[in-house]
């Protein structure tokens, strides 16, 4: 009887702990801006553009995008709202790589201009195709703004993705 009150209890926890990091994991996006097919993140900084008005552009450094190696992001708003906190979530495409999410700041106080430090992982495919979206969280709801690239593993052949 103890092993099922102690089964039980172990499942409560669990459960409230899942209800309270579920909208920290999978926020609820109030608007998605579409994906620019011309994009190509690993040659140089993209822009994508909200149906209802304004833009992000996204650039990471170094060029080429390498895994397991730190990589700078700038992101430059443009007619949008200040947002509460800006994220850059990183999420494979092809594979679940798990939870990669990295906190922007404001460059030097400035509400339109964000930078921070994140990393991807070596995945065990070959290629590897990414989408790092940048959460703009407002108080109405959270904006998304995504961008696809691909990536290729250390010592594997040319760059593409499946």
């Amino acid at each position: 009887m103890l092993w099922v009150a102690a089964a039980l209890l172990a499942a409560a926890v669990v459960g409230v702990a899942v209800h309270k990091a579920w909208p920290v994991l999978f926020p609820a996006i109030a608007e998605r801006a579409p994906l620019s097919p011309s994009c190509d993140l690993r040659g140089g900084a993209c822009t994508a553009r909200f149906p209802g008005g304004g833009s992000v552009r996204l650039d990471l450094r170094p060029r080429g995008i390498p895994t397991a190696k730190p990589l700078d992001a700038d992101v430059r708003l443009a007619d949008l709202p200040t947002p509460e906190r800006v994220e850059l979530d990183f999420a494979g495409v092809n594979m679940d790589m798990g939870y990669n999410r990295v906190p922007l700041t404001p460059a030097r106080g400035d509400p339109t201009h964000y930078t921070g430090s994140a990393m991807l992982p070596v995945c065990v495919r070959e290629r590897m195709l990414w989408e790092a979206r940048v959460l703009l969280h407002l108080p109405d709801g959270t904006l998304a703004a995504p961008f696809r690239f691909p990536t290729t593993r250390p010592g594997a052949g040319a760059a593409g993705a499946d």
